[in-house]
């Protein structure tokens, strides 16, 4: 299956799976102890520094968001199990030279907050730039981007160093797609 064949049929399983997901977490309080505040501060930046490893393509430096256990579950996709699998699958998705990214967590929310294990269910931007144009000193890229919305259930648990990593990982379901695929180079 092709990528853009992929992308089309993410978005026809999620609109059929997406309402399931709406029991996985009760948002009855935006209230946090001082001890969850800091525990989802550390979610937070886990979550930025993965969108920062994609943008960069350092996928060995994976190690440090996601455990050696760890699980991601796609509505669209078997599911990857332990941290070589994600790496190969991030590593064969994203490797290509051309394919400029810029990913984003825009919102998190933190539940089931314990010493050592916490949940979020949190939203993000994946954007795709189209080939880059030279222009006097600087690259600009040219004005074709595609932008995928999605949504990710994370449990994560505290390994005994004191690093907050993802143990299991519901996502992306894409929530929406604006822009050509046909800019997106082949996977």
């Amino acid at each position: 299956m092709n990528y853009r064949t992929f992308a089309v049929f993410s978005v026809i399983l999620t609109s059929v799976f997406l309402p399931l997901t709406g029991g996985a977490f009760n948002p009855s309080s935006a209230s946090v102890s001082a001890s969850d505040a800091v525990t989802l501060a550390s979610i937070t930046q886990l979550l930025s520094l993965f969108s920062l490893l994609l943008d960069i393509k350092d996928f060995d430096a994976l190690s440090n968001v996601y455990t050696n256990d760890a699980v991601i579950v796609d509505a669209a996709a078997k599911p990857l199990t332990g941290l070589p699998a994600i790496k190969d699958f991030y590593r064969n998705t994203f490797q290509n030279a051309s394919l400029i990214t810029q990913h984003t967590s825009n919102t998190v929310y933190g539940y089931n907050f314990s010493s050592t294990t916490a949940s979020s269910v949190s939203y993000a931007e994946a954007v795709y730039f189209g080939p880059a144009v030279l222009e006097r000193e600087g690259y600009l890229f040219s004005n074709s981007s595609v932008v995928f919305r999605e949504k990710f259930e994370n449990d994560y648990v505290k390994e005994s160093g004191g690093a907050w990593k993802i143990s299991h990982q519901k996502g992306p379901l894409i929530l929406s797609i604006e822009g050509d695929l046909s800019i997106l180079p082949p996977f």
